[in-house]
């Protein structure tokens, strides 16, 4: 796994590009482009070098990746097993009559982070799905940031997998699959759809991690893109730093310009940028139950918008978005919940 993406990765020369950041950038032109602070969700603060590589492999945290099953019959965790070969999936609170949602976390992170947790309990007090959580914290964990973001590959293809032996057993298919993924666990998704045998019906992305995806640009094989879904759509709230700036879905949406700040992040600088790559999970968890949706307009980009030239065809962000939508969607949010400010 490591070998073959290593290889692919020191095949690529760093292309540099910046935005224009709506705050004071403290930490120098590099910042960005080839480092950046990362702040997690434990209040650390890590420093993500991405100019250079490990030129070796000593010091990978092993791991594996664990799905939990969670439904309105069983109030914990049910654990799934991946079966081997051909053998047939078995759960104890699985059914088949119901569509599955897959969701995932990122680096230095777990299905236990709070935004996780309020997807899935939105989704189950929206309808009785299959929610499975996707935990790799185990490998995650790791503060050498680039074997997470190679192991990406490894967690999707495992996950692809186990929704093959679902599929297979129950006579399923991807039609009746969404997943979701946070920064790196986007691209998580992103691999699941591209080495499942079911074609998925839709992944969203929740502010796909950057460094080393898309700076530099990897291949779409090689980075969560449109090719890995029916409807991919894309929310971006920490853009050209944390997260993904160019448009890589079907649909990319880009809430107050999908940069950092996003509107009530305060405080230092690395602070305001986790707070900002975070929003696009608590944009999409509110999106699942409001009353009020996150409406947003076709445009060419974020200064039009705000100067009023597009007014016309809005759509939902989030969970209720139409999946047959194509193109760059810009919004305003309100600075806390509720975020979504609804048609203005």
């Amino acid at each position: 796994m490591f070998a073959e993406l290593y290889l692919i990765f020191l095949t690529w020369q760093f292309v540099s590009y910046t935005t224009a950041l709506p705050y004071e950038n403290e930490q120098g032109p590099e910042y960005g482009d080839e480092w950046i602070y990362f702040y997690d969700e434990e209040g650390n603060t890590h420093t993500m070098n991405f100019s250079t590589l490990p030129q070796e492999t000593r010091g990978v945290v092993l791991g594996d990746a664990y799905f939990y099953l969670y439904t309105r019959r069983n109030t914990d965790a049910e654990q799934l097993e991946i079966p081997e070969d051909d053998a047939l999936f078995t759960s104890q609170y699985f059914n088949s009559s119901n569509d599955i949602k897959v969701v995932t976390h990122g680096w230095l992170s777990s299905d236990k982070s709070e935004w996780l947790q309020k997807i899935r309990d939105n989704w189950l007090r929206k309808d009785d799905f299959n929610v499975i959580t996707v935990d790799w914290s185990e490998i995650a964990k790791n503060p050498v940031y680039p074997w997470p973001a190679f192991s990406t590959r490894y967690v999707g293809k495992r996950t692809a997998k186990l929704l093959d032996s679902i599929a297979r057993t129950y006579s399923l298919d991807g039609k009746v699959m969404h997943l979701v993924g946070h920064s790196l666990g986007s691209h998580v998704m992103g691999y699941a759809g591209f080495f499942s045998n079911q074609r998925i019906y839709r992944i969203t992305g929740l502010d796909p991690a950057r460094p080393l995806f898309e700076l530099p640009q990897m291949a779409p094989e090689y980075r969560l893109d449109k090719s890995d879904a029916e409807f991919v759509d894309i929310i971006h709230s920490c853009g050209g730093l944390y997260g993904y700036w160019r448009s890589h879905g079907h649909a990319d949406f880009y809430p107050n310009n999908g940069q950092a700040k996003q509107p009530g992040c305060e405080g230092i600088q690395p602070v305001l940028e986790a707070c900002s790559h975070g929003r696009a999970t608590l944009y999409f968890a509110e999106s699942i139950n409001s009353k009020v949706n996150f409406v947003s307009y076709p445009c060419e980009n974020w200064d039009k918008f705000v100067n009023g030239e597009c007014k016309e065809n809005p759509v939902n962000m989030g969970y209720p978005v139409l999946t047959n939508i194509t193109g760059n969607y810009y919004l305003h949010t309100n600075s806390e919940p509720k975020f979504a400010c609804g048609e203005i």
